[in-house]
């Protein structure tokens, strides 16, 4: 298999898991690629691990809702960045914990 079709086949592939600048591939190093690739790929780790602590927190709500950490005494404001709400939010005492 020649580079060129390697080089191709490689570009298809990373368009379809969605790659962005997937058709810049020939213009790149493949040291370039291998950058853009990595971070798609901690990108998707990233996703994975939001999606992880989601389903936790819904699945403690369902099945021992009294595990879940305490509601901030003030609502979020809409500044706030989803790193900061979900801090917050960990942060608190858990329901049945008294001071």
């Amino acid at each position: 298999m020649t580079f060129r079709r390697r080089m191709r086949l490689l570009q298809q592939q990373a368009a379809r898991m969605g790659v962005e600048g997937a058709e810049d591939f020939f213009d790149m190093t493949p040291y370039e690629i291998s950058l853009r690739l990595r971070a798609f790929a901690a990108s998707r780790h990233c996703r994975v691990q939001e999606m992880y602590a989601g389903a936790h927190l819904a699945a403690l709500a369902f099945h021992a809702p009294r595990q879940l950490p305490a509601m901030p005494s003030s609502a979020p404001s809409a500044s706030m960045t989803p790193d900061e709400m979900k801090q917050r939010l960990l942060s608190g005492r858990r329901k049945d914990e008294h001071t």
